[in-house]
């Protein structure tokens, strides 16, 4: 099973590849207990989790003969695949992105390789785009989901250990700022990491190339910013420091890289909590009108948003301020009535301003780590995981 040991992490995912290649491999074990090979395998889930790698590591483990079926064929070239594939069984048809491709397959061609000792192997992002008839000829379903916090380790390590890391890099640094990420733009990131360093003809990648790459494949961001007023500078760097110091409180040691000019926090592990997401929204907000008194602060409409979607879903589809504000709307009367719509836009007012309440109440509580915070932000203007988590033990 050596293609297996090219999958980094994926454990329980990697247990189904090697099950269903041994049944390929020992197919008379498993019929003397009355089990049969699928038919089909679906390996399905989102964008850049690896569907196509991990299934090119089955088919090259199956050792059989292998057809690829493309985006690109018209339909006599994928007849034509099909028929080869059944002439020369025991094989596999790899149909990739079958979600994209199934206006192009036909069911006569599945129906004629039921029963012919063809595996067919496809991936798919969004597997409820299939129609029922393919649907139903994949017997093994494989769900491919969102790298954990363990896995995005493993794949990080394994390209610190590939790669050439200067030696002073802090690798707790390097995989708080990336992880929580797909797999395809872990190897992204590495990539341009790679470049940044070639191209300034450092002898190895520094933390200053990773940075550049995060920021470039995950924030779209170039070196080059708008030179902005000091004032400007430190309304930011307070907004930031709110959002780091909400979410640090909240959830510690949740955040793993933030930047000044470019304006953002970046978390290092996903969190199942939406006031979270409401009170770190808030906090930027929140932070700057604590210190400039009786003034609105602006630039926080897509954060403002983002709490009141929040809030919104929360009063509506989990019922979080009692079920009479549930929105009950069935298919029949698909508009929500303009009686609850306002009960529930007055509710979610009321809401925003409770939270927006909290928010202040936990910078003012932590208003020591608020200020070095946004002072360090200004100094360093990136500040990596080792900066917060050293920051916050100074001022516990």
């Amino acid at each position: 099973m050596m293609e297996f040991e090219k999958i980094i992490g994926y454990k329980a995912v990697k247990n189904e590849l090697i099950k269903v290649c041994d049944m390929v491999h020992n197919k008379e074990v498993y019929e003397n207990l009355g089990a049969k090979l699928p038919h089909g395998v679906l390996i399905y889930g989102g964008s850049g989790f690896g569907k196509t790698f991990m299934s090119e590591c089955l088919i090259r483990e199956t050792g059989l003969e292998s057809y690829k079926v493309k985006r690109s064929m018209g339909t006599d070239e994928i007849t034509g695949i099909f028929s080869q594939a059944k002439e020369n069984a025991p094989s596999v048809v790899f149909l990739d992105d079958i979600d994209k491709l199934a206006n192009e397959i036909y069911i006569e061609e599945i129906d004629e390789l039921y029963n012919s000792n063809v595996l067919i192997i496809a991936t798919a992002t969004d597997s409820d785009k299939l129609p029922d008839y393919l649907n139903g000829y994949f017997d093994k379903r494989i769900e491919i989901c969102r790298l954990t916090e363990k896995d995005a380790c493993e794949i990080i390590e394994y390209y610190l250990e590939s790669k050439k890391i200067s030696s002073d890099v802090n690798r707790e640094d390097v995989i708080k700022m990336i992880s929580n990420t797909s797999c395809k733009e872990i190897e992204t990131i590495f990539n341009e990491a790679s470049i940044n360093a070639a191209f300034a003809r450092h002898d190895s990648i520094s933390i200053e190339d990773l940075i550049k790459a995060v920021l470039c494949v995950q924030h779209n961001s170039t070196e080059s910013f708008t030179e902005m007023p000091e004032e400007e500078l430190r309304k930011i760097a307070l907004h930031e420091a709110g959002h780091l110091v909400v979410s640090e409180v909240l959830y510690p040691e949740s955040i793993g890289l933030a930047s000044l000019r470019r304006g953002f926090t970046r978390r290092c592990k996903d969190i199942m909590d939406n006031e979270y997401y409401i009170l770190v929204s808030l906090a930027g907000k929140a932070a700057i009108e604590l210190y400039y008194s009786g003034k609105c602060a602006d630039g926080c409409s897509s954060d403002l948003n983002k709490a009141f979607r929040e809030i919104r879903n929360m009063i509506s589809e989990n019922g979080a301020s009692g079920l009479g504000m549930l929105d009950v709307a069935a298919s029949r009367f698909p508009e929500i009535s303009e009686n609850l719509n306002a009960r529930n836009e007055a509710v979610v007012h009321a809401e925003l301003e409770r939270y927006m309440f909290k928010a202040r109440d936990i910078l003012i509580k932590n208003r020591e780590f608020l200020e070095k915070t946004a002072e360090l932000l200004s100094e360093k203007e990136i500040l990596l995981y080792s900066d917060i988590k050293a920051l916050r033990e100074r001022v516990q």
